[in-house]
């Protein structure tokens, strides 16, 4: 007599076997496309000046160390997809995965969503160069990294969600309106309301500056942007302001949207959005000291603090939301009879 084999929800022969041949794709492709940036931060810290228009430039020190920091990240996005791909990734702890995915989303999302496209509309509708005249580097780098972005994006953000349906298939299937309510609840209340404040400052601002406002912006980054860039400040400010309603939906259980990875897609995408790409921004700004004085540092500043105030309150409430959620889901599967306990 054959026993028939249940498999649990979410669980795929590949979580069994192995990755399957898309899985691997996808990994390889994300892979491949962190090759190019890797490669020219490597000869930028050897001391190569390959793409530069102004050799000079390289030498600065500030610039030498965000170089390391970013070879670091990128390096760091390779090992992410793999964890996501290979079976020994699921025994990572939720936290060591769940922290650089959320980073990566929130630099890499407007990129993807922006950059192809006003890229193609500048092409097509605008004779001015894609980058300004005066810009350091020569424009093949900025083609070879963006679009490298770009395909690391959509790789890591596929990758993930492969992972998450296999580890934790409950986050897809769940209704907002059925997710339990914790001890931290009124918690998550507060902390959502108190997000929506520097958020909308962030959103507003951004949104400001994609629709041609430079009022805040150093006198040559107003005069240098483009479509591309203008598409970019969209994106961050649709996805933070999609955050904030996102958060409070949840934290209000509301019955739409139905399931409740709409919301938390929304909520985690721009929540990591307003945190990495605003922290960057500091960042840039502490970075360069002779703009520190300016009133457009002042501004620039404060809408970065803010971002990075909305992102990180935004993302901890998250953290809370779905260490209950799966709290609750180990406690009921450990209360479930088992076939040995049932008379």
């Amino acid at each position: 007599m054959t026993v028939p084999v249940h498999r649990p929800a979410g669980m795929t022969r590949a979580a069994h076997g192995g990755p399957g041949r898309a899985r691997l794709a996808v990994c390889a492709a994300t892979a491949a496309a962190c090759v190019p940036y890797l490669t020219i931060k490597i000869a930028w810290l050897s001391g190569s000046t390959t793409g530069w228009n102004d050799p000079a430039a390289a030498d600065d020190s500030a610039l030498y160390v965000g170089n390391a920091i970013t070879l670091g990240m990128d390096a760091a996005a390779v090992l992410v997809a793999a964890a996501f791909t290979f079976r020994w990734g699921r025994r990572i702890p939720a936290w060591l995965v769940l922290a650089p995915i959320w980073i990566a989303v929130g630099l890499l999302a407007p990129i993807v969503l922006a950059v192809p496209l006003g890229t193609l509309l500048q092409t097509v509708f605008s004779s001015e160069p894609l980058m300004g005249d005066e810009n350091a580097l020569q424009g093949w780098v900025y083609g070879v990294v963006y679009t490298g972005f770009t395909v690391q994006g959509v790789g890591l953000l596929t990758a993930f969600v492969l992972y998450a349906r296999d580890r934790w298939p409950r986050t897809f299937e769940i209704r907002t309106r059925n997710l339990p309510t914790g001890p931290t609840h009124s918690l998550q209340v507060l902390l959502a309301r108190v997000a929506v404040a520097p958020a909308a400052v962030f959103a507003a601002m951004e949104l400001y500056w994609a629709f041609g406002g430079t009022a805040g912006l150093h006198g040559r980054e107003a005069a240098d942007r483009n479509l591309a860039q203008q598409l970019a400040d969209g994106a961050e400010g649709l996805l933070a302001a999609a955050a904030a309603v996102a958060l409070l939906l949840i934290v209000r259980r509301a019955a739409r949207p139905g399931r409740f990875v709409v919301p938390l897609a929304a909520a985690w995408a721009g929540s990591g959005t307003m945190f990495a790409a605003s922290l960057y921004g500091l960042l840039v700004v502490l970075g360069r000291p002779g703009f520190l004085a300016t009133d457009s540092a002042s501004a620039t500043g404060l809408v970065a603090l803010a971002g990075v105030l909305a992102g990180l309150v935004t993302g901890l409430t998250g953290a809370f939301l779905l260490a209950e959620n799966q709290g609750a889901l180990t406690a009921g599967q450990s209360a479930r009879p088992t076939a040995s306990s049932t008379p």
